[in-house]
C-alpha cells in the first residue's frame, strides 16, 4: 500500500473544529485507497512560549498528529519571524518521529502551500520525495481579502517555490488553476473537486411550508451577508412569500438589520455555528441554497447543496460556474442586488423546472468520498509510475 505523508496548513482540531475541514474530508477519502499520515502543525496563543503538545488521532489508514505550540513573547515581525522558525524545526522534528513509525512515505501531498509546504521543500532535497499540492485559498484572486499580492517579498517567494516545485499542483477548480498561472506562476496542474459527505448530505423528498432559502457561513466580508438581506428586504416588498435561514452566525449587526427592516423572525431567521449534520438536516428542509460572496473558489456548501437536490443561487466567483449551470442554478453578478433579487423571484416562480432528484444524483456520482479519493489514489500512481493517462493542463 502506498504511504503518503500529508502536510496540511489548515485541518481541524481543538482551537477550531471548523478550519480546514474540507481537508479533512479529504483526507478521509484518499484513506480508502492509501495509508495516510496527516502533519499538521498549529499555533495556540494560550500555550506558554516554549510548550508543545502533541496529540495523535489513528482511525484505519488515517493518522493524524496535531503539534499545538505556544506564542513568543517577541513584538510583531520578530515574533513573526520565530514563529516560522519554530514551526519549521516541530515539522522536522515530528517528521523524524513519523518516519521511526511508519517507514519514509513514497510520496508528500500539501493541502494549502503555506506553510505546511516547507517541508516537502526540504523531504524532496534531502530524500527526493516528490510531493503534490492541492490548495483552497482564495488569497490567489487579487480582488481578495487577505491576498498574496499583499504579502511580503519573501512569503511570495516561498510560496511561488512551493508551487513550482510539486510534482503537480491540485487546484480545486479549474479556475483557480488558470487564476495562478495568470497571475502568479505557472505551474501545470489537474483539478481534483473538493469532496461532500454524501453520508449526511442526500436528497430527501421533503417539500417546505413556505419557499426556504439557506445561507449557511460565518457571515464574512467575503459572503456579503449585508446584500443577502437587501436581497431579501427588495424581495418582500414585490410580495413574494418566502423564508431565508442564515445558519452560522447570530451576528448583531445583520439581526438589526433584519430587525428594523421588519423581517426579522418573519422572513429572516438566524442561527449559530451547529455541528455539521445540522447543517444537513436544515439543507434537507430547504427549497434552495442562497450565496452572494465577493470572491470563492469552490465553496463547499455549494456541493454539499446540489447533493442535497437544492438548486443554487450564487454571484459568478470563482469556480462555481463549473458546476452551475440552467440545470441546477443561477448565477449572477458578485455586488449586483438587482440580479440577485431578481434570481431569487425567478427561482420561486419557476421551481417545479429543477429536478431535485437528479440533481442530487449527479452531484453525488461526482463528489463522493470514493470517487474523489480514487482521483488522487490515480495521480498518486502515475507520479510514482508513469504509466496511467491522467489529464494534466499544462500552461499556456
Amino acid at each position: 500500500m502506498i504511504n503518503v505523508l500529508w502536510l496540511a496548513s489548515w485541518y481541524p482540531g481543538r482551537l477550531d473544529a471548523f478550519n480546514g475541514d474540507f481537508t479533512e474530508r479529504h483526507a478521509i477519502a484518499v484513506s480508502r485507497y492509501v495509508k495516510i499520515t496527516v502533519l499538521v502543525i498549529l499555533k495556540d496563543e494560550l500555550l506558554s512560549a516554549n510548550k508543545v503538545k502533541v496529540e495523535k488521532t489513528v482511525d484505519n489508514n488515517l493518522t493524524v498528529y496535531r503539534v499545538y505550540y505556544g506564542k513568543t513573547t517577541m513584538p510583531g515581525l520578530l515574533e513573526t519571524y520565530f514563529s516560522v522558525k519554530k514551526y519549521f524545526k516541530l515539522q522536522k522534528q515530528l517528521y523524524r518521529q513519523i518516519e521511526n513509525e511508519t517507514g519514509r512515505p513514497d510520496i508528500v501531498h500539501v493541502q494549502v502551500a503555506m506553510k505546511a509546504g516547507m517541508l516537502a521543500l526540504y523531504l524532496k532535497k534531502k530524500y527526493q520525495i516528490p510531493f503534490v499540492l492541492t490548495e483552497h485559498w482564495t488569497g490567489y484572486y487579487p480582488n481578495s481579502k487577505p491576498s498574496v499580492y499583499d504579502t511580503n517579498i519573501f512569503y511570495k517567494k516561498l510560496n511561488r517555490k512551493i508551487l513550482q516545485q510539486a510534482a503537480l499542483f491540485l487546484p480545486v477548480t479549474k479556475d483557480l488553476g488558470e487564476t495562478i498561472n495568470k497571475n502568479f506562476t505557472i505551474v501545470k496542474y489537474t483539478v481534483v473537486p473538493n469532496v461532500v459527505n454524501t453520508g449526511l448530505f442526500f436528497y430527501e423528498p421533503v417539500t417546505p411550508d413556505k419557499f426556504r432559502f439557506i445561507h449557511p457561513s460565518l457571515m464574512g466580508y467575503q459572503k456579503n451577508p449585508e446584500g443577502i438581506l437587501q436581497a431579501c428586504i427588495l424581495l418582500k416588498e414585490r410580495g413574494c412569500n418566502f423564508k431565508l435561514l442564515m445558519a452560522g452566525n447570530e451576528d448583531s449587526t445583520l439581526i438589526k438589520i433584519a430587525k428594523d427592516n421588519h423581517i426579522l423572525d418573519k422572513v429572516i431567521f438566524f442561527m449559530a455555528v451547529v455541528p455539521y449534520k445540522i447543517i444537513a438536516k436544515e439543507m434537507q428542509k430547504s427549497s434552495a441554497l442562497l450565496l452572494f460572496s465577493r470572491f470563492e473558489n469552490l465553496p463547499c456548501v455549494i456541493l454539499e447543496a446540489l447533493c442535497c437536490g437544492l438548486p443554487v443561487i450564487s454571484s459568478r466567483v470563482g469556480g462555481i460556474a463549473e458546476v452551475i449551470d440552467e440545470t441546477n442554478g443561477i448565477l449572477v453578478d458578485s455586488e449586483n442586488i438587482e440580479q440577485l433579487v431578481n434570481a431569487m423571484q425567478q427561482m420561486i416562480d419557476r421551481y417545479n423546472m429543477y429536478d431535485r432528484a437528479v440533481i442530487a444524483d449527479k452531484a453525488k456520482k461526482q463528489f463522493n468520498y470514493a470517487t474523489v479519493g480514487n482521483q488522487y489514489f490515480s495521480i498518486y500512481k502515475n507520479i510514482l509510475h508513469p504509466v496511467l493517462d491522467v489529464e494534466v493542463i499544462k500552461p499556456r
